[in-house]
């Protein structure tokens, strides 16, 4: 190995091994590799090798072949070419784009970096969207996204295009700076917008279709939420994907998982004030499926289900229990939110797992037309709510009435 440096910032070329400085911008780099065998590696930073070509010394050739090969590179960097013969390199910057879709930033990079965001006005909530022009081979590509000390970690992975929801319902200072880092890029040309939060793909109609990250926005009257996993697309029916959908609004936050194509109930859209917005993410595809709430399942005795639902209670004024049927601790918590017909909160009641919920439960007061927003055991055992005979809230009062 030569102990030269050479600098370079749009083309060089030389005959074996040799030791390179890169101090263009970046860009794609063409190396040509012309030679009697197909040996050529090439070191690039972070001791990486985008290039690692081998052949056997019985594939010599009399007359010299010619390799072409697509290299990343991220800016200034030191470059090693360990093996070769006669090589060239041409590097192509990359454009920039311009701002669209009223959005304040657009980056174009390769490889891994950190882009800092510049302060939006006004100030709030808005959409990182991450779309992957160019890679080289799959990766697990992250986002990770720094303000102040808050730090926030995406997962893009193999997806083309991920959208992410940020500095909502936070201090609005929280949103107006930061550092997003991208990561696992290396080879992989990528672009970085940051939009606002009218780019936001709308709930449309029943049922609304993705795959990945992605931010939605319904506006709609207020209605059930139930998310379904699918099949990765392009692979073997029998491969699952595991999914995730927040919802988020200022009074309400939950989030729904699914997988192995089981569908996960349990949410509520459209309680307002303003617009509901839902992050979904995960490693595939997904269904949201809306029903108005008064087509939901209803109740007027004893009810059980397992997972998330929403539920209305049509019966008259009583003190139920919800009760855990799962002999997991932690696992088989069962929470129940309670809503008016006029859709204000009520009770908030959370059943722990094990022995001591299955036997005992929690109480929970309710009138008739309440809605229940009910997020069963993970573990998938489920939960019942207990109507005894007879027992209404006006009579429970009155007995204690007569107690005093």
């Amino acid at each position: 190995m030569t102990a030269d440096v050479r600098p370079f910032t749009e083309a060089a070329e030389g005959t074996g091994p040799s030791e390179l400085d890169y101090r263009g911008p970046q860009g794609w780099a063409t190396v040509v590799h012309r030679a009697h065998l197909g040996s050529f590696t090439l070191v690039g930073a972070e001791d990486t090798r985008p290039v690692r070509d081998f052949e056997p010394g019985h594939c010599r050739t009399q007359e010299p072949r010619t390799w072409t090969y697509r290299v990343g590179l991220s800016g200034p960097q030191r470059l090693r070419i360990e093996t070769a013969e006669r090589w060239s390199i041409s590097v192509t910057p990359l454009e920039q784009d311009e701002p669209e879709d009223g959005g304040v930033l657009c980056r174009r990079g390769i490889g891994n970096q950190t882009v800092e965001l510049a302060g939006r006005e006004p100030p709030g909530a808005a959409i990182l969207e991450f779309t992957k022009v160019e890679c080289a081979h799959p990766t697990s590509l992250f986002l990770r996204l720094r303000a102040f000390d808050d730090e926030a970690f995406w997962q893009v992975g193999d997806h083309d295009r991920a959208r992410f929801l940020f500095g909502h319902d936070t201090p609005a200072i929280w949103s107006t700076t930061g550092r997003v880092e991208v990561g696992n890029a290396v080879g992989c040309e990528w672009r970085l917008r940051v939009l606002p939060l009218s780019a936001a793909r709308p709930v449309d109609g029943t049922t609304t279709r993705g795959t990945g990250p992605e931010v939605l926005v319904h506006t709609g009257e207020p209605a059930a939420l139930a998310l379904w996993s699918l099949a990765d697309a392009g692979n073997d029916s029998t491969v699952d994907s595991a999914v995730e959908v927040r919802i988020e609004s200022r009074r309400y936050k939950v989030t729904l998982f699914s997988d192995h194509h089981h569908p996960r109930h349990g949410g509520i859209l459209g309680l307002g004030p303003g617009p509901t917005l839902l992050q979904t993410g995960g490693r595939g595809g997904w269904d949201l499926r809306v029903t108005p709430l008064d087509a939901v399942r209803t109740f007027d005795a004893g009810i059980t289900g397992t997972g998330g639902e929403v539920l209305r209670y049509t019966g008259p004024p009583v003190t139920a229990r919800v009760v855990t049927r799962s002999w997991h601790t932690w696992s088989g918590m069962v929470t129940v939110r309670t809503l008016t017909p006029q859709l204000v909160w009520q009770d908030w009641v959370n059943t722990k797992g094990g022995l001591p919920g299955r036997l005992r439960g929690e109480s929970l007061n309710l009138l008739p037309g309440t809605l229940l927003a009910i997020s069963g055991p993970p573990d998938g055992s489920g939960w019942q709510i207990r109507i005894g005979s007879g027992i209404g809230i006006g009579h429970g009062l009155a007995r204690r009435r007569r107690s005093r």
